[in-house]
């Protein structure tokens, strides 16, 4: 299968330790488009991937919304660019909805990894990284294309057995934190060759 990965530095692999490697060594049957980029929203990756291109692919995952939370919270604490939070989150709804639909020219099957924060539980991040998580996974759940992962469970279970720190700073991943995910998008993407034969 031909797949393209589309986010922002989690998916860029920098800052910190990078997941596509480890998933590139792993499944070599395959071949993995990186369209990542650090800083990235969804309304920048919208933009990048208009301006861009992609090529038609077989399946496209998309990881993006952390920085639109990291927005989210410093407007909560008063040092944000004017935007309250609600017209943030209705603007990222929107955007995120057009970005499927172009997306879904180019690809008959989208994963969507909901945005993650961890190691700061209780904080504005974490809050705002969780309310636009659960606005990308209405969104997707109305598409026949998208399926949506959660990398949550994967964590827990990684911290039960002892494993982490995870993250250097609540977001960009450790080597732990990256093998995690590589782990997990292997797992789909396994499940997701095995349904299309």
């Amino acid at each position: 299968m031909l797949i393209a990965f589309l986010g922002d530095s989690l998916t860029e692999g920098w800052p910190g330790a990078a997941y596509f490697p480890l998933l590139d060594r792993r499944l070599t049957q395959h071949r993995l488009l990186n369209r990542g980029r650090a800083g990235d929203t969804v309304a920048d990756l919208l933009s990048r991937m208009r301006y861009q291109g992609l090529e038609p692919v077989d399946c496209a995952f998309v990881w993006v919304g952390a920085n639109d939370a990291v927005m989210g919270a410093w407007d909560a604490s008063e040092a944000g660019s004017g935007w309250s939070w609600p017209e943030r989150l209705m603007r990222l709804a929107g955007d995120y909805e057009e970005l499927l639909e172009w997306l879904e020219a180019r690809a008959p099957r989208i994963v969507v990894v909901r945005p993650i924060v961890l190691e700061s539980e209780g904080s504005p991040w974490e809050e705002r990284a969780a309310e636009t998580a659960e606005a990308i996974t209405r969104i997707a759940a109305g598409r026949r294309s998208c399926r949506v992962v959660d990398l949550h469970p994967a964590f827990a279970a990684a911290t039960e057995t002892g494993e982490g720190p995870f993250t250097t700073d609540g977001v960009h991943f450790t080597e732990a934190g990256a093998a995690v995910v590589a782990g997990v998008f292997t797992h789909v993407i396994s499940k997701l060759a095995t349904e299309g034969t």
